[in-house]
């Protein structure tokens, strides 16, 4: 399973086995609704075709605070297969790769940092042709309208998702965001995520946390993985 599997399922199903319970914090607050739909911005210039050189140009442990730990690279090829069933059927690709989402990258890479109290960090870049990147912007987004409330299911036990916006400071050349928060028997996380273009490449960040995600830290790793992929840090 990937990404809201990786960390929503898994997650949720650790902070059950530590025995937490829905008692332990105040309920969560309604999700606001979605914005509308972010355009891309006109994309010049070469894209990246190359797979290692776009995984060298994602954020690494070096740049995350010492509690955080890197986990071994995944095999992108293999990240469709093996999702969580969801209802809607279509709302399992949410916060998986965006290669994954949208087919036909031409470079793919991602990364995915653990921290502590069950904190996430996840990181995927897809890039694609110029002339491809604005439908698959658009598609990403389009995805995202269709699963403001979807949900899934671990063994028995349900899992309730649900999608809103997010706010904080826009970077790169176009940026969508939202909020998931994951719910299972009075359990929740929270996910706050960030779709960025810079260029030719797309970039989705999420910081995932018991707690609600405070906006400061997704818009630093943004503002600091904009940077690297423009070679500007």
């Amino acid at each position: 399973m990937e990404r809201i599997g990786r960390w929503g399922v898994g997650l949720l199903a650790g902070l059950l086995l530590t025995g937490c319970s829905s008692g332990s914090g105040p309920a969560p607050s309604a999700m606001s609704p979605l914005g509308p739909a972010v355009v891309a911005a006109p994309v010049a210039g070469a894209p990246i075709t190359d797979s290692d050189r776009l995984r060298g140009l994602l954020l690494s442990g070096a740049d995350l605070p010492p509690s955080f730990t890197e986990l071994p690279d995944r095999n992108l090829d293999t990240a469709a297969a093996g999702l969580a069933p969801t209802t809607p059927a279509a709302c399992a690709k949410i916060l998986t790769p965006l290669a994954t989402q949208r087919t036909g990258a031409l470079a793919r890479a991602s990364v995915e940092f653990v921290g502590p109290d069950f904190a996430g960090i996840d990181i995927d870049a897809a890039t694609y042709a110029n002339d491809v990147v604005p439908q698959a912007f658009s598609e990403i987004q389009a995805t995202l309208r269709g699963c403001t409330h979807y949900t899934g299911s671990d063994g028995a036990r349900l899992i309730d998702y649900r999608l809103g916006s997010r706010t904080g400071p826009s970077a790169g050349d176009a940026e969508t965001g939202f909020q998931v928060r994951t719910e299972s028997d009075g359990l929740v996380l929270s996910s706050s995520v960030a779709i960025v273009q810079v260029g030719a490449t797309l970039v989705q960040i999420s910081v995932t946390a018991r707690e609600r995600v405070d906006p400061g830290v997704l818009g630093d790793l943004t503002a600091a993985q904009v940077r690297l992929l423009r070679g500007t840090r």
